[in-house]
């Protein structure tokens, strides 16, 4: 999804099963497989300032695991913890490689490449885990949602 492309955005996300129940932002449903909602997340961190500021950031905050808001705590909290300087990469960078997604049972991962300026390349991992009934009430039974997301030291 290019960024500006409003009509992509919007192609990409009833293409992918995501309902956008905050205006034109994709939340977490029950169907959406984990490499969606990762690919989602890093679209959301690559276009952070679209429509507005931080909604991007705002998009992957509604994805955070209820297991990642005990860690991180209200939103607040979360735009402070991704904006350090360890993750400026998954907002100035290209994310331009994805790594096989390995799924164990209702846990998954992927290694994301970002280009960054001057030709570097630096790996982010997405963890991701599939809610189920007993763990989460409500709208988020059966979606998977990020654990959390830290950079890698090498190429995988």
């Amino acid at each position: 999804m290019s960024a500006g492309a409003a009509g992509a955005a919007s192609l990409s996300i009833v293409c992918w099963g995501l309902v956008a129940t905050l205006g034109a932002q994709p939340r977490p449903q029950p169907g959406v497989a984990p490499g969606e909602v990762i690919r989602t997340v890093v679209e959301a961190l690559q276009n952070h300032n679209s429509p507005s500021p931080n909604a991007g950031i705002f998009t992957v905050y509604q994805f955070a695991s209820p297991a990642n808001r005990v860690n991180t705590g209200p939103y607040g909290n979360f735009l402070r913890m991704v904006k350090d300087p360890r993750f400026e990469p998954l907002f100035s960078g290209h994310a331009d490689s994805y790594g096989p997604l390995i799924v164990s049972g209702n846990r998954a991962q992927q290694k994301v490449r970002y280009h960054v300026e001057g030709g570097g390349a630096v790996w982010f991992v997405f963890a991701v885990s599939q809610q189920n009934t007993q763990q989460t009430r409500g709208r988020c039974a059966g979606c998977w949602m990020v654990d959390g997301v830290a950079p890698v030291a090498a190429d995988p």
